[in-house]
């Protein structure tokens, strides 16, 4: 690894995923990270780690152990698993950090990696440690989608006069699940990035000690093969993004390439545009990463009524093979 790069912070080698530490990140020449022995053995036993097959030492090098990270997060990014079982570890590392900070610098660190003001101080005589006005703390449960927890709704919190009160041990609770968030987060827009070929054989060690996916029912979505075979003027762009390219990627299992293709030779049989071209292309990107399924006829025709009207009568006759 090159010795000119600027000096590392501890903010950025403990929580590399706030936004700072990306900002570094961006600035090292990347391909010294991927043809690094050191940052790869360091990316391996990290993500080994995740899944609980070693025990996980940081580096000795703090440049290393960064960069660790982020080449974990994109090998992460190829896979749900991995990627879930990457942010749930790095999310409780962050929070055994955290534990161990002084107090004064909680709120900083805080504040710099999620933009989100916690300021020290509460009704001592309560045992409160820490303030967040109730717009700070909605933002952050809501943009990380905490309040699906019930830990995390705004009724079970300490609340008055539109302050949040955290005792010390619910600040490091929910700093580490935001960081969970935000890094599985990251890991899924690393799935839109081309993987890097000097990463294949990184990600291909770590495969033997994934579960398999899971075989998804296709019986369900029967009808998707008939649509296929009896194109249709009206609704191709809510049939793209809502039907077919959720089938064609994450049911099928086609290459995005494959995908768009089958897509595109739907649509061109009624007239296809090139606006028509980059809406396939980018919906089809969209329901790979964000992992997409289609609607079974039923709930077709039971959640969108008008566009299930639009199906030609060879795709519904037959609704007892789509039950679900």
């Amino acid at each position: 690894m090159s010795q000119e790069q600027p000096s590392l912070s501890q903010l950025m080698v403990k929580y590399p995923f706030a936004p700072q530490s990306r900002k570094f990140f961006d600035k090292l020449p990347i391909e010294e990270s991927f043809s690094s022995a050191e940052v790869l053995k360091q990316t391996e036993t990290r993500l080994l780690s995740s899944i609980g097959r070693v025990r996980y030492e940081p580096h000795v090098s703090e440049l290393i152990e960064f960069s660790s990270f982020f080449v974990s997060a994109l090998v992460a990014s190829q896979d749900t698993y991995l990627g879930q079982k990457f942010a749930e570890k790095e999310g409780d590392y962050a929070k055994r950090l955290f534990i161990m900070e002084k107090p004064q610098a909680k709120p900083v660190i805080f504040n710099e990696c999620f933009g989100v003001k916690m300021s020290p101080g509460g009704p001592s005589a309560l045992g409160y440690d820490f303030t967040m006005l109730v717009e700070d703390y909605l933002v952050a449960v809501t943009r990380f989608e905490l309040t699906k927890l019930q830990r995390w709704k705004l009724v079970n919190q300490a609340l008055a006069g539109g302050v949040v009160y955290l005792m010390d041990n619910g600040a490091n609770d929910l700093l580490g699940d935001l960081s969970e968030r935000i890094v599985y987060e990251g890991v899924k827009n690393l799935r839109k990035v081309p993987f890097p070929k000097q990463l294949f054989s990184l990600r291909d060690s770590i495969t033997p000690y994934l579960p398999p996916p899971k075989v998804r029912s296709t019986r369900g979505y029967l009808y998707v093969e008939e649509l296929l075979s009896h194109p249709v003027s009206d609704g191709r762009h809510r049939l793209t993004w809502m039907v077919l390219a959720p089938y064609l990627v994450n049911v099928k299992k086609l290459e995005e390439g494959d995908a768009v293709e089958k897509i595109r030779v739907f649509v061109a049989a009624k007239g296809e545009t090139r606006a028509m071209k980059r809406f396939i292309e980018y919906n089809v990107r969209r329901a790979k990463r964000n992992g997409l399924m289609p609607p079974t006829l039923n709930k077709l025709k039971t959640e969108h009524p008008d566009l299930y009207s639009l199906l030609p009568k060879e795709v519904t006759r037959n609704r007892t093979q789509t039950a679900g």
